[in-house]
């Protein structure tokens, strides 16, 4: 039986350069980029161990016509689980998200989470456990 030896979310962009610099904001690190010089056409960041592919929808188009092409309204999230959500959210609308959701306290008191979206419409959610 086959392993997974590693996961990864690859988010279609129109401009991978903006989302790039939102993430860098965040605090991610870039760990991979093709093409090495030249206009990008996918970069990876790393969040706790996962990374986040930002994909040119237009080069993947014109490479292997997979048909996709970024979304003006989400249709998924990327969660991030943080020990301060305030903190983040914050630091996510200084780098250039839009708010969706201010921090605020889950029903039962145990979580405090935040939503947001990246330059590209991309939701984020930001989540802190107080249990």
């Amino acid at each position: 039986m086959a392993q997974i030896q590693q996961f990864q979310v690859n988010l279609f962009c129109d401009d991978v350069d903006r989302c790039l610099t939102f993430y860098l904001g965040l605090g991610l690190k870039e760990m991979f980029r093709a093409p090495a010089s030249g206009p990008v056409a996918q970069v990876e960041v790393e969040a706790a161990g996962i990374r986040i592919g930002l994909t040119s929808a237009r080069v993947a188009n014109e490479l292997v016509d997979l048909g996709v092409e970024p979304a003006d309204r989400p249709a998924t999230e990327i969660v991030f689980w943080c020990d301060d959500v305030d903190a983040l959210y914050d630091q996510a609308l200084g780098a250039g998200a839009t708010a969706v959701v201010p921090p605020t306290d889950s029903p039962d008191g145990r979580l405090h989470y935040a939503w947001v979206r990246d330059p590209e419409a991309h939701q984020l959610k930001f989540v802190q456990n107080r249990a």
